[in-house]
């Protein structure tokens, strides 16, 4: 055992993970140290850090810290968190962030057309100030479609008034059909397309939307949009939020934004509710993830507040949801721990599944409770899913957690230890992982295809009830 791997085993015995998966997470720790420690003695020079107009590419490595990333893609003093991430039709990786700024949020993009090696400068997407100051923009969840030849890439923002203190907003969006270099409105460039929306139990005024998570190519042609709607007050731990989701026919056909079609399931008025634990007649789910599983039922997990993340499934592509359960490594197993925060949730295209956690229920590293965000949102780790085959029950089993991402020692100074808001790319074979580091560096790293490796067995079926 070599020195890193030393440290590493000796930390982990103080990291918060479930106790039965200790042995296991050591070994892949030391996995994740071995490949550090490569990193450390490559011989690589460290770039300088960039200001948000330039990118600095530190290492082509795999690495698990936001200390050795293989970009930095932008960095602010100011809050700022990863919305979405996609690949255009012309091979150009695209991410969507949300940015705090002086007179509220915006939301800007950044290209690139080397796989992340480097990226091109901000463009703002929309910031709402067409709208008058009280107005700012959050979120954009990036939707490309093939129109005949063109490609048209669709941003969906959440519209907010912040004279009314609002903390969610109206669903709006823009568009580019220049891959990524420019957005646009009803009126070009600064403004956006509203999409009307109906009212619901917990947002009569319709403002309460908030989407954080990508839309979903269904193989019955529509396009999914994930949402929740919520109440609105000003602490965490006091919303109320249900999951909606927006279903288009049309998106991908009608070349009018104006025309474009969304219907909303559940219908009102009310969505899929997630109870929460000391108060069971109060509902807390928020930012689903999507995937639609090989017998084309949908399977979605989200954020909770009960410290752990809870799943749905629809067999009719998002018309109706069943009631939704807390989330297991195995049916019948250990609830996967988690913290209220996001859970990005992908399909790889071999079948298996990545979902990404911090494997902890909101009481690591000083946590008094899952909405202690300053705290509570780190280490990342990921989990490998596969299918059961099961039509009851919980429809994947996963492996053990593994290392994905640490902020420890990165920038201790900061206090807001955050690194949940990201998003899992795979990309010819390689995959990737983005990032908002105690939310304000915005940072992938290549993603060792170790990591990914199944190393459990399918259950028993006497198991899967």
């Amino acid at each position: 055992m070599n020195l890193m791997e030393k440290k590493v085993e000796e930390k982990a015995s103080t990291l918060p993970c479930r106790s039965s998966y200790r042995l296991r997470f050591v070994l892949w720790l030391g996995v994740a140290a071995t490949v550090f420690a490569g990193n450390a003695v490559s011989g690589e020079i460290l770039g300088v850090l960039p200001s948000s107009k330039s990118t600095t590419t530190i290492t082509q490595r795999y690495s698990t810290t936001a200390s050795r990333p293989m970009t930095i893609i932008d960095e602010q003093s100011a809050k700022q968190y990863i919305n979405s991430v996609c690949v255009t039709r012309k091979g150009t990786w695209l991410i969507s962030v949300t940015a705090k700024v002086t007179r509220g949020h915006l939301t800007y993009t950044r290209r690139s057309t080397d796989r992340g090696r480097t990226w091109e400068p901000r463009v703002v997407a929309y910031d709402a100030s067409d709208l008058g100051r009280e107005y700012d923009c959050e979120m954009g969840q990036l939707l490309p479609v093939r129109l005949g030849k063109t490609e048209r890439i669709y941003q969906f923002h959440i519209v907010r008034n912040t004279g009314a203190s609002n903390r969610f907003g109206k669903l709006a969006f823009t568009f580019s059909e220049d891959d990524g270099r420019t957005w646009k409105g009803p009126k070009g460039p600064g403004s956006a397309f509203s999409v009307e929306t109906p009212a619901y139990a917990l947002a009569p005024h319709k403002q309460g939307w908030h989407l954080m998570a990508p839309p979903l190519r269904m193989s019955s042609g529509e396009w999914l949009l994930p949402m929740n709607v919520s109440t609105d007050p000003p602490a965490l731990a006091d919303i109320q939020s249900e999951l909606v989701f927006g279903i288009s026919a049309n998106i991908a056909s009608e070349n009018d934004p104006n025309r474009l079609e969304f219907k909303f399931w559940p219908p009102p008025a009310n969505g899929v509710r997630v109870p929460l634990r000391d108060n069971s007649s109060r509902s807390l789910a928020q930012e689903p993830q999507v995937v639609e599983l090989s017998d084309h039922r949908l399977m979605c997990v989200c954020r909770t507040g009960n410290g752990c993340i809870w799943y749905t499934v629809s067999d009719d592509f998002g018309r109706t949801w069943r009631d939704a359960q807390p989330l297991r490594f195995r049916p019948g197993g250990d609830l996967v721990v988690h913290p209220n925060a996001p859970c990005p949730f992908t399909r790889l295209s071999d079948g298996r599944y990545v979902l990404l956690f911090c494997n902890n229920d909101g009481t690591a590293f000083e946590g008094k409770s899952p909405f202690d965000h300053l705290r509570n949102r780190q280490p990342v780790y990921l989990l490998v899913g596969r299918e059961t085959g099961w039509k009851e029950g919980q429809p994947l089993t996963f492996s053990d957690p593994r290392l994905l991402c640490s902020i420890e020692g990165f920038h201790p100074e900061i206090k807001w230890r955050d690194l949940t808001y990201g998003f899992f790319l795979e990309n010819h074979g390689e995959y990737f992982h983005f990032y908002n580091a105690v939310c304000k560096y915005i940072q992938v790293n290549r993603v060792a295809p170790a990591l990914l490796k199944w190393r459990g067995s399918k259950p028993r079926s006497d198991t899967g009830k």
